[in-house]
C-alpha cells in the first residue's frame, strides 16, 4: 500500500480517537488486531472496544495533535509522534506519545503506544496524599539530576 494511503488512514484513525468514535476506530483494525499500551495488551476487537470505551470514559474533551517527527511510513510499518490532551479528574492534561503501527493491507494489525504516564499522573492527580506520592516518585527518579 502507498505511504500516503497509510498516512491518511492513521490521520483518520487519530481523528476518530479524538472524536471518541469507537466504531470508526475499530473499523481500521483487523479482527485479530492488537494494541499494546502502558495499561496492557488488548487483543481482538472485543478487547480493543473495551480499551477504547475506557479511554472515552476517562478522558474528557480529548485531543490528538501530530507533532515533532509527525507520521513516518516505511512499507507496512509506520510511526507517529503526537501529543495527547484532554481533561482527567477535572484537570487539563497533555503529554507526548509515540505509536508504532503495523498494517496488513489497509487495516491495522498491531499498535504499540508509549507515553509519559508519570507526567500524566502529575497533571491529573487530586488530593494531597496522591500528590505527595507522585511527587515522591518523581523526586526519587530524578535524584542527582538537578
Amino acid at each position: 500500500m502507498a505511504n500516503d494511503r497509510i498516512e491518511g488512514i492513521m490521520r483518520d484513525c487519530l481523528k476518530a480517537l479524538a472524536a471518541k468514535d469507537i466504531d470508526k476506530v475499530l473499523s481500521y483494525y483487523t479482527e485479530d488486531g492488537d494494541w499494546t499500551t502502558s495499561e496492557g495488551v488488548f487483543k481482538g476487537k472485543t478487547e480493543l472496544r473495551r480499551y477504547l470505551k475506557w479511554m472515552a470514559d476517562t478522558v474528557k474533551d480529548p485531543t490528538v495533535t501530530v507533532c515533532g517527527n509527525g507520521i513516518v511510513v516505511d512499507g507496512n510499518r509506520a510511526f507517529v509522534e503526537h501529543k495527547i490532551g484532554g481533561t482527567i479528574n477535572g484537570k487539563k492534561v497533555e503529554y507526548l506519545a509515540m505509536c508504532a503501527w503495523e498494517f496488513v493491507g489497509d487495516k491495522v494489525q498491531h499498535t504499540r503506544t508509549t507515553g509519559d504516564r508519570l507526567l500524566l499522573a502529575k497533571q491529573a492527580v487530586n488530593g494531597w496524599f496522591p500528590k505527595m506520592i507522585v511527587n515522591s516518585i518523581i523526586s526519587q527518579s530524578e535524584k542527582g539530576l538537578h
